[in-house]
């Protein structure tokens, strides 16, 4: 591993999940290095991503102490022990802390793979008919899947009168597939969520460089 960086370095791609890391650091004013890197076979930055996270998946964040973080709920911990005002995970006693574990849980373990199996179908079903399928099944999954995060959404964020790291996963996944039309359709209550997330000051320009 190379020399540690003087201030946290986030590996990551334009639109993907780092994003939310940066919404994150920002919103709680730490310092922030980034790094874009692209994550595709043959890329001329594979190498380097790889030598930081052996998954070659985004994003990966270098701590000056050297260590390495590469799940993204594990970042949000990282910042809100730091800047635990930004309100990121409720607190202990919290009445929403439960619920707040229970969603981002979901969110990464049930919607995420949704995307690291359809995005590249053909690395995991190698004819192109399967493939497709895969995708297919995939996309209609994440849809059933945010329709009951739908059902438990509260207002004006996801968690009700409390704002948390929630609302920031929703702010970069509303830019992906199924897309911003199906949830003004189909989940208002978590594009409402997501907007609000995108329009605090802090945020905005990080949201307007990955997705504007």
């Amino acid at each position: 591993m190379p020399t540690p960086p003087a201030r946290p370095l986030l590996l990551g791609s334009k639109g993907c999940g780092n994003a939310i890391v940066e919404f994150a650091f920002a919103l709680a004013g730490l310092p922030l290095d980034c790094e874009e890197v692209d994550y595709s076979p043959g890329s001329p930055t594979r190498e380097r991503l790889v030598s930081v996270n052996p998954l070659g998946q985004v994003p990966a964040l270098v701590l000056p102490e050297g260590q390495v973080l590469t799940e993204s709920l594990a970042m949000l911990h990282y910042v809100d022990d730091r800047a635990p005002q930004a309100g990121l995970v409720p607190p202990p006693g919290h009445a929403a802390r439960e619920a707040f574990h229970r969603w981002a849980v979901f969110l990464v373990a049930a919607v995420y793979p949704t995307f690291t199996y359809g995005d590249d179908s053909l690395k995991w079903v190698p004819d192109e008919t399967g493939a497709k399928q895969l995708r297919e099944s995939t996309n209609r999954h994440r849809e059933a899947l945010y329709r009951q995060m739908e059902a438990a959404a509260s207002s004006p964020w996801f968690l009700g009168d409390a704002f948390s790291a929630i609302d920031f996963y929703l702010l970069a996944m509303t830019h992906w597939r199924p897309g911003r039309k199906w949830f003004e359709a189909n989940a208002p209550r978590l594009l409402a969520a997501a907007d609000r997330a995108g329009a605090l000051a802090p945020v905005a320009p990080v949201v307007a460089r990955h997705f504007g």
